[in-house]
């Protein structure tokens, strides 16, 4: 896959590799470039390619598991003083990632998607902090159900919301995601 970097600089130097290899994404797809393209496109030799990443797959799985820690560092949305809520913490995940639209584009003309849903997936089951103080109470199967479903959920409204434009605010989404993760998510279910 990648290697996982002992010192700031070779994480700061992977990290630009694998915005270079987005770059070359954004004018050609995916399946089209192999390493020699990307090694030229990226000025390196094969063999400084090789000292972070297995291959194509393993620096695409880099750039998307770092840009997902990234949101980590992302900036709050809050004036100093003002209480968190779950709406403003949902609001700062749109945000985040409305800010990441040419990895969006990118994974969206390759048809790759999916493969961000279950990067995420995986990075939450790992135990990285990512914000989900809705499960609070639950433990073992039943949290690792409830982060699958919020997880996959999230990430497809992210998706829809991209492909139609961002046509809402991040506000909005941020107040229709805490809505459905507080409510049920029907008003009325009758037995049958």
């Amino acid at each position: 896959m990648y290697k996982l970097c002992k010192t700031e600089r070779s994480a700061v130097r992977q990290r630009e590799l694998e915005l270079g290899f987005l770059s070359l994404l954004r004018i050609r797809r995916y399946e089209e470039v192999n390493i020699s393209e990307l090694c030229e496109h990226l000025q390196i030799p094969r063999k400084a390619f090789y000292r972070y990443f297995s291959g194509k797959e393993g620096i695409l799985s880099a750039l998307l598991d770092h840009t997902i820690l990234e949101y980590e560092q992302f900036p709050g949305n809050y004036r100093p003083g003002e209480p968190r809520t779950i709406q403003k913490d949902l609001e700062r995940f749109f945000l985040f990632w409305q800010a990441q639209t040419d990895l969006l584009d990118m994974l969206e003309r390759n048809g790759l998607s999916a493969l961000l849903i279950q990067r995420c997936l995986d990075t939450s089951m790992s135990g990285t902090p990512i914000p989900l103080r809705f499960a609070k109470t639950e433990t073992g199967e039943e949290c690792r159900a409830l982060l699958m479903f919020t997880m996959c959920g999230l990430m497809s409204m992210v998706l829809d919301w991209h492909h139609r434009g961002f046509l809402s605010s991040a506000g909005h989404m941020g107040e229709l995601a805490a809505r459905m993760l507080n409510a049920p998510l029907f008003s009325a279910v009758s037995p049958q």
